[in-house]
């Protein structure tokens, strides 16, 4: 879609006009890897003072929630015929369809035949053309994630949002002002579906009673592991403050945290970069039930959560999390069991899970716990961390097989310095916690095998596998 576009320069004059107000700061351009940012005027200190400086005022009007678009639904006829036939599923999606209606007001000013004009017709304006997030690469600077955590995530993501779009498409293609503005000359493209999806992962922050929302020039403060300053709700709308005891030059960048508790995986594939000054080491692998188990879709359907299994470090020791491996490792024979129930009222059936006997349909995500009474639950906990530990051997296989791959692309013209960079930087600092957490999985096997209840398990198996005294192997003896 054809998108005017407004220099940075001329945010001033919309905060101005806006009531947005920037306290000794501004925006600055920060070069290619960062973009812009907010900069101090003047220098600022939080030092012994009872009220912390205010670096910038956002009114409440201006933040974009799931209430806000409601409320926006109330006045503007076109877009609350959009939410109708499209909206309605999440604040994500309903904010998406909320700023693609503002580019197409900003992109016909003299036609006055659809949307109602508001600030953020001239905010989106400003806002970038492109996000280094993985699903904004090109298809050459994806192969570069082969084998890491990101490349199922990313793949499944880029199949999500092309069926978003065409369900858009086929949702108002027959509605007039959709179909001129949208469809007519194909304006509205794939990628732009998948930069307004950029837009929104990239920028949006979470407020205290309000959930997800976007809030201009709040958005434009970037990361940092050790923030200087933090947002937070106020009677009037959202301010940004100076941490306490904190000091900060004049021409200092502002920061705030965009969370502690992400991966380097999770900061590429929602903000675009990794950042180099975390001490935050993980990742995260999808599971999928095991091929040859009967109830392996069963356990898929009735499991609350993603399957996956996550990988971090911990005072320096690496450990695992993952409620659907233990209950991947379970069968019938152990007590899981699996019922269809008609409702009451026979409107519909529900699947049920039970273990042991009981009811455990809303627990399929505690397992761990289920089982840690079981007389067997070391036997349990071996059958999770062997099937972790191929988990692991296969993931490591993909890196290593995809590495010449990858060095044939890296320094073409096909990906771009950051995106390259960022694909290396993860490859490597997966591959080596991998490496690791295969031999710490070792460690765990190997002492589980010389549990006592897994030594009578698996003596019992051999005795179950031993033929008879006289047995024979001949056909006819079995007859």
């Amino acid at each position: 879609m054809q998108r005017l576009q407004l220099p940075i320069n001329a945010l001033p004059a919309w905060a101005k006009l806006n009531d947005v107000n920037f306290l000794d700061i501004s925006v600055h351009d920060l070069g290619s890897e960062k973009g812009y940012g907010l900069v101090t005027s003047r220098a600022l200190s939080s030092e012994d003072v009872f009220d912390v400086p205010t670096l910038l005022i956002v009114p409440h009007d201006l933040i974009l929630s799931a209430e806000a678009v409601e409320e926006h639904a109330k006045v503007d006829a076109h877009f609350k015929q959009l939410l109708e036939v499209f909206g309605g599923k999440s604040t994500r999606g309903d904010v998406m369809l909320f700023l693609l209606m503002q580019i197409s007001i900003a992109s016909h000013p003299d036609e006055k035949a659809v949307g109602l004009s508001n600030p953020w017709t001239e905010y989106v304006k400003m806002l970038p053309g492109s996000i280094p997030v993985p699903t904004m690469w090109s298809e050459e600077e994806r192969l570069m994630l082969v084998g890491t955590s990101l490349e199922t995530p990313v793949t499944a993501k880029m199949a999500s949002l092309l069926r978003e779009y065409e369900g858009l498409r086929e949702a108002t293609v027959e509605i007039p002002w959709c179909k001129k503005y949208w469809w007519d000359y194909d304006s509205f493209q794939l990628n732009d579906w998948i930069l307004l999806d950029a837009w929104y992962r990239s920028r949006c922050l979470e407020l205290p009673n309000t959930g997800e929302s976007m809030i201009p020039c709040v958005d434009m403060v970037n990361h940092h592991s050790r923030a200087n300053s933090y947002y937070e709700p106020t009677s009037d709308g959202v301010a940004l403050l100076l941490r306490p005891n904190k000091k900060v030059d004049i021409e200092e960048e502002i920061s705030i945290s965009y969370g502690t508790s992400k991966s380097e995986a999770e900061m590429l594939f929602s903000y675009g970069f990794i950042d180099e000054d975390s001490n935050k080491k993980g990742l995260t692998l999808t599971l999928e039930p095991l091929l040859d188990d009967p109830l392996g879709k069963a356990k898929a359907a009735a499991f609350k959560k993603p399957p996956t299994v996550r990988v971090s470090e911990d005072q320096g020791a690496l450990c695992w999390e993952s409620p659907f491996l233990y209950l991947m490792c379970l069968n019938e024979e152990d007590g899981l069991e699996f019922k269809v129930l008609q409702q009451t009222d026979g409107s519909r059936s529900q699947l049920r899970v039970f273990w042991q006997g009981s009811d455990v349909t809303n627990a399929t995500d505690n397992f761990e716990s289920l089982t840690a009474n079981h007389e067997l639950k070391d036997v349990f906990k071996l059958r999770a961390v062997a099937l972790l530990q191929d988990l692991t051997r296969e993931q490591l296989g993909r890196l290593h097989e995809s590495e010449d791959m990858v060095q044939s692309l890296a320094g073409t013209a096909f990906a771009s310095p950051q995106s390259q960079g960022n694909a290396l930087q993860l490859r490597q600092s997966e591959t080596v916690i991998l490496e690791n957490m295969f031999g710490v999985l070792e460690m765990q096997k190997n002492k589980l095998l010389e549990s006592d209840a897994v030594l009578r398990y698996l003596g019992s198996m051999e005795d179950e596998e031993r033929p008879e005294p006289g047995a024979t192997n001949d056909e006819e003896d079995f007859s």
